[in-house]
């Protein structure tokens, strides 16, 4: 008899992202753990630390890609399905690696796995696509305290909320310091997030201002865009808005709040 569970998908916070079809826009990257288990996000090696959620559902914004990986897709029986095509489709990675969900278009479908003698599903919601532009962005040390300030556009038909700002993804220089080596700036950067819930309405743009304890003085002389933990059709995620006219990367929270996710 056929065994059948339901899929479930650990999401992790991580913001590196897979370069396979890199064109096709943001990426959820799933790895297929056992039968039916799967790990998203970017390492498949748990021995990495990074946390982990569980849930039976996946969450896309249209336009982004979900690449499924499984470390021992073999026989020619393996499948990975979509009910509806023209919501998620479903392209095969070479060499039977894995496979390629396409959000197509926004609605619902169901997504059927097949593993041997294992059989399972996973709902899939294509959500209208995430458009948030950080038009500006300025950072400042006054006194002892370091202020981030980044103006965002929110270009959606609903309200975005951002729950939590990660300024260690800005990377911020300090003249005469020295730029990072090529391999320091390819290692995983250091986050640190700070709490700071702001809801900008659809259409509307709204500054974001945050501030940390800093020692150091003098003039920034260089500064990326943070990272957010935003809230968008009631799912959390994370991601890098810069000033393109969509997010370039994305991770997924499902219904984890920053507040419980960072407790």
């Amino acid at each position: 008899m056929m065994t059948k569970k339901i899929l479930p998908a650990l999401l992790t916070a991580s913001f590196i992202f897979t370069s396979v079809h890199a064109a096709a826009g943001p990426q959820i990257t799933a790895y297929a753990k056992s039968a039916v288990t799967f790990h998203t996000g970017a390492a498949y090696n748990e021995t990495m630390g990074i946390q982990t959620q569980k849930i039976n559902s996946l969450k896309i914004p249209k336009g982004c890609t979900g690449t499924i990986y499984s470390p021992d897709v073999s026989s020619t029986e393996d499948a990975l399905t979509s009910a509806n095509t023209k919501i998620a489709g479903i392209s095969t990675l070479h060499q039977g690696m894995g496979w390629v969900v396409h959000a197509k278009n926004t609605g619902k479908t169901t997504l059927r796995y097949k593993k041997g003698s294992h059989t399972g599903k996973l709902d899939v919601e294509v959500l209208p696509a995430l458009k948030l532009t950080a038009l500006k962005k300025s950072a400042k040390v006054s006194g002892d305290k370091l202020y981030l300030t980044v103006k965002y556009k929110n270009g959606t038909d609903t309200a975005i909320t951002i729950e939590g700002v990660d300024i260690g993804r800005s990377q911020i220089l300090f003249e005469g310091e020295k730029e990072p080596s090529k391999e320091s700036s390819e290692a995983i950067i250091p986050s640190r997030w700070i709490a700071k819930k702001v809801t900008i309405p659809a259409g509307k743009t709204k500054s974001v201002t945050v501030t940390e304890p800093v020692s150091k003085k003098g003039t920034i002389k260089k500064f990326d865009y943070p990272s957010v933990y935003l809230k968008y059709h009631n799912v959390y995620f994370s991601t890098t808005p810069d000033r393109s006219r969509a997010v370039s990367g994305v991770a997924c929270h499902d219904t984890t709040s920053f507040a419980a996710y960072h407790k």
